[in-house]
């Protein structure tokens, strides 16, 4: 008889125990989404095979900067900066690099999520070559294969 008040007594203490540490993932997750206030710098990257994708971004406030590389193997790599807005952890920016000698400009999507960026896939290409990617944020298509965050160098 004895045993039973003690067993409720222990599920109290680990039903307690459990939910507190539930409540913390909670707070940190909903952190570790948050990078669009003030000033911080984040890099990221994605390697497949012998294909890399190296993203850098400085955010201060609603505005990023940054630099952007694609290194494709057997093909010529795109280096070049990146700079836009971010709102609701959705980057909206221009990319200028240099490409085979040439300068070219291209807009490019990311979304910031749990220390992944994830490259926007555009909807259409218009008839100069330019990707064209939604207006409404709700509807833009990500990459399933993110980019990972690193320490930036």
């Amino acid at each position: 008889m004895k045993t039973l008040p003690f067993f409720l007594l222990l599920a109290a203490v680990v039903t307690s125990c459990s939910q507190s540490g539930s409540q913390a993932n909670k707070n940190t997750d909903s952190l570790k989404t948050e990078v669009t206030s003030g000033n911080s710098d984040a890099c990221f990257l994605k390697a497949t095979g012998k294909d890399s994708v190296l993203l850098q971004v400085h955010i201060k406030d609603t505005s990023i900067s940054g630099d952007l590389s694609y290194r494709y193997f057997e093909k010529d790599k795109n280096t070049g900066a990146i700079s836009g807005s971010i709102r609701n952890n959705i980057i909206h920016a221009q990319y200028t690099f240099m490409s085979e000698g040439v300068q070219s400009t291209r807009p490019v999507v990311f979304k910031l999520q749990d220390d992944k960026a994830y490259e926007a896939v555009p909807d259409s290409i218009n008839p100069e070559g330019i990707p064209v990617f939604s207006g409404n944020d709700a509807a833009l298509k990500f990459d399933v294969a993110p980019l990972l965050k690193i320490s930036c160098k």
